[in-house]
């Protein structure tokens, strides 16, 4: 592979997982945040439901919405890994094309006479 498109492959997985780290550090403070009145609702008797149904019911929510990040970042990841193989596969033609053009332009120069001349004979 290209040294440049290994350089830009290598940061966007590198980016790819720094978004799926931030996304999973990010659900957890939001759980906790949301934890805290709900505690309080909870504690003061205002708050009408189970409190392991509550969990779970945040728990799922929060986890949807979060799990939609990261199967988006991974989709993007994916495209942007089927881009650089395009861009890779389009680098390759380009050199077989250009090594081609060069073949040919070299056999082009050699001049062939269109008499054919045998040894020991004489061109007048």
């Amino acid at each position: 592979m290209n040294k440049a498109l290994t350089r830009l492959e290598a940061l966007k997985d590198l980016v790819q997982q720094a978004i799926d780290t931030g996304a999973t550090s990010v659900e957890q403070i939001h759980k906790t945040i949301a934890a805290l009145p709900l505690a309080v609702l909870e504690k003061q008797g205002l708050l009408d439901i189970d409190s392991d149904k509550r969990d779970e019911l945040w728990d799922k929510s929060f986890g949807q919405v979060y799990d939609a990040i990261r199967r988006v970042n991974q989709e993007v990841g994916e495209l942007a890994t089927q881009a650089f193989e395009v861009i890779e596969d389009q680098i390759i033609i380009q050199q077989n094309i250009k090594e081609k053009a060069e073949l040919e332009n070299s056999e082009a120069t050699k001049i062939e006479s269109p008499v054919a001349v045998e040894p020991n004979s004489r061109v007048v």
